[in-house]
């Protein structure tokens, strides 16, 4: 059987017909097992068979302090979305701007806008001072 994921809650709607559903996004799959629904979720949420994005990091294109803001984003704050099956990164940083993109579970969340502008400005602000980091602004694909 495959395993959970988070945020995510799986039920048989019928005999022989399951759906997954991404609380947070309310994304859905359906299919014929417990498997293949959680299976259409990973591949929908852009992971691999073991649940890992398949999203690159994007802070070895990033040098400085840029580089460290991208390594913040891809670890503690990462780890912090991966409860909703999300993940965070930095696309660009210039003159105190920060441009992040939020993907996996939070991709059409309609509380990612709330989680970037909040919690993860905040927290980048609590780790790199408001003086370093003047804003962040969403990238949308």
């Amino acid at each position: 059987m495959t395993t959970s994921l988070p945020a995510v809650t799986v039920d048989q709607e019928t005999p022989g017909h399951w759906r997954a559903l991404h609380e947070p996004s309310g994304r859905i799959t359906e299919g014929s097992s417990e498997d293949e629904v959680l299976e259409a979720m990973k591949e929908l949420l852009g992971m691999d068979p073991s649940g890992r994005s398949l999203e690159p990091l994007t802070s070895d294109r990033f040098e400085g302090l840029a580089q460290e803001i991208a390594l913040y984003l891809e670890g503690p704050v990462s780890d912090m979305l991966a409860l909703h099956s999300g993940y965070a990164r930095l696309e660009s940083f210039q003159n105190g701007i920060a441009s992040v993109r939020l993907g996996g579970g939070c991709e059409g969340c309609p509380s990612s806008r709330l989680t970037l502008m909040n919690g993860v400005k905040r927290d980048l602000q609590d780790k790199f001072g408001e003086d370093v980091l003047l804003d962040v602004f969403p990238v949308l694909d």
